[in-house]
């Protein structure tokens, strides 16, 4: 059985009072979203008046939905709402109500998955955390809906290479090479991954270019094989004990992503550990893992945040549609963005300037 969404209606004074507000009105088994709307001066006399609300909403059983109305707060008063999972402000512009209807309608689609990942992407979240959260949801019903009716098919490619290693210019080249798939994610690119960044870190420190071949960079984990491991706790002692993203996090100051076509999952999860990101006009953005009742999954939950914000992480993930390259740009989880046809000499460039020697 599917968790259905609550909804709370609260103003930021509610905050105040000397019992949690979300710790009744919620249905046993159900999540809550909390809608906490108020105007500039209710932000500020909720923040002098209940200190203890930051510490409240960081445990937060519920998602928190800040609403600024009007105005704007006063420095040092900023603090309780941006401890909210998801913020709007008439700041930004726009429709505030909009927005705020938007948000209602994403949550509902996986309340539970959103709701995890809410409580994931508080006060930083470590790979091995981010691993815990994602191995309990193989376990739920959302991800077992979602695996019934979608039966897994036999890898047509089994054996074949996944992954090639270049010098050029004095740096590595790590290229995916599964085009065919466009570049899923699976047990032997992952093996292969480790494989090489861990040859990469025995050799002298030179800058690391990773590309994707074919029409893709990464179109995130392959689905055919998600749910396959014997149990959730051994999918957690691989997902830990092999990661890609530990090491690609090792060396992010040496680091440079180059993506294109469909960056998705953990294709974008991965490629925001490096310290610059460069995509091709075309390349668009998603991650879809909480449609299959899953969530991040390859280190997302700590790339991610360090470049867009909590917030948009979270807001990320409850889109049904894709980004394009140049609104990646504008939140900050690419850096630049260049013609197709210049991306490999741009990402060589690129390498050129970040740290480590030349080799």
């Amino acid at each position: 059985m599917t968790a259905t969404l609550d909804l709370l209606a609260l103003a930021p004074g509610d905050l105040a009072d000397p019992l949690p507000p979300w710790d009744g009105g919620i249905t046993s088994g159900d999540v809550g979203l909390a809608v906490i709307d108020g105007v500039a001066a209710d932000w500020e006399a909720a923040a002098s008046e209940a200190p203890e609300a930051l510490a409240d909403l960081n445990g937060a059983p519920v998602i928190t939905l800040g609403v600024l109305r009007e105005g704007e707060l006063a420095a040092g008063s900023a603090e309780l709402l941006d401890r909210c999972d998801l913020v709007v402000s008439a700041a930004e512009g726009g429709d505030v109500g909009g927005r705020v209807a938007e948000l209602l309608e994403l949550t509902a689609r996986a309340p539970a998955p959103a709701l995890v990942a809410a409580q994931l992407l508080r006060g930083g979240a470590g790979i091995a955390t981010e691993s815990f959260a994602y191995s309990m949801l193989l376990a739920g019903p959302d991800f077992r809906a979602w695996r019934q009716a979608d039966a897994p098919r036999p890898a047509d490619d089994a054996g074949a290479p996944r992954v090639r290693v270049d010098e050029r210019d004095g740096s590595w080249i790590v290229r995916l090479t599964r085009p065919d798939r466009h570049n899923a994610l699976d047990a032997q690119m992952r093996e292969q991954l480790c494989d090489a960044l861990d040859s990469i870190a025995a050799a002298p420190p030179a800058p690391i270019v990773l590309l994707g071949d074919g029409p893709s960079f990464c179109s995130g984990g392959d689905l055919d094989e998600f749910g396959s491991a014997e149990d959730p706790v051994a999918a957690h002692l691989v997902r830990s004990g092999r990661s890609v993203a530990r090491r690609l996090g090792r060396s992010r100051g040496r680091l440079v992503a180059g993506v294109h076509g469909s960056c998705v999952g953990a294709g974008i999860e991965l490629a925001a550990f490096a310290a610059v990101v460069i995509a091709a006009e075309s390349t668009t953005f998603a991650l879809p893992e909480l449609a299959v009742g899953l969530n991040l999954g390859s280190g997302g939950a700590v790339s991610i945040p360090g470049r867009i914000g909590r917030q948009r992480t979270l807001e990320l993930l409850m889109r049904p549609a894709a980004i394009d390259a140049e609104t990646a740009c504008e939140w900050g989880l690419v850096d630049r963005v260049v013609a197709a046809a210049d991306l490999e000499a741009a990402c060589l460039r690129a390498a050129a300037e970040v740290g480590g020697p030349q080799r």
